[in-house]
């Protein structure tokens, strides 16, 4: 994998950061959509779209690096995109054909791990002379040693972006008018990813071109 610019790890990984963006609710009507989450755009026509493109792998990103991806689950993922978005009236057109619309899957793996001070419950460094009285009621305040917990968190999830490539900008940028994530256990299983976009799209009714 090569290294992730900073623009693109922060246009991937933030979520909502557009201000002409609302999320829509999480309903409650089907365990697979408490794991979806979607930004939209309350401004966006979508009827004024007619085509999209869609590359044939996506996009992995592991903490400031990124590459491509082709495995089985990633065809997937990318094939039930394409198919709920031609089923909702857009045509998949290639790249070079100039389409309306831009879509980026990608697959996110994101870990941070570190130490946080654990201090001993007699002791807090605040306190320090003066505070408490301590065991003899002296008032100083007692050296216990702080002792480090190790931590690692680590999260994965699926995430796809619309770009619109029929506005393009004066500074030459397409601008991202729809994004959705999905997140959850077992969101790789190729049983679980087909059910888990179209809860996306059953999301975002509003996503068609006519």
């Amino acid at each position: 994998m090569k290294r992730i610019s900073k623009s693109l790890l922060l246009l991937v990984l933030s979520v909502g950061i557009w201000t002409a963006c609302e999320r829509d609710p999480v309903k409650d009507l089907d365990p697979n959509d408490s794991k979806v989450f979607i930004t939209n755009h309350s401004n966006v026509d979508y009827k004024s779209y007619k085509t999209f493109s869609i590359p044939d792998s996506v996009l992995i990103v592991e903490n400031d690096r990124s590459g491509r991806g082709a495995a089985v689950q990633d065809l997937v993922y990318i094939d039930r995109i394409a198919r709920n978005l031609i089923a909702n009236g857009y045509t998949r057109v290639a790249r070079t054909a100039k389409p309306d619309l831009e879509v980026t899957p990608a697959r996110i793996s994101y870990t941070q791990s570190g130490y946080v001070p654990t201090y001993n419950p007699w002791f807090d460094p605040y306190w320090g002379y003066g505070g408490y009285g301590g065991f003899g009621g002296i008032g100083y305040g007692y050296g216990y040693p702080v002792f480090y917990n190790y931590y690692s968190y680590n999260e994965n999830y699926w995430y796809v972006r619309i770009a619109d490539l029929k506005n393009i900008s004066a500074d030459n940028k397409a601008n991202v008018i729809w994004d959705a994530q999905i997140r959850g256990d077992g969101i790789y299983q190729e049983s679980q990813i087909t059910s888990l976009v179209d809860a996306i799209f059953a999301q975002s009714s509003y996503l068609k071109a006519n």
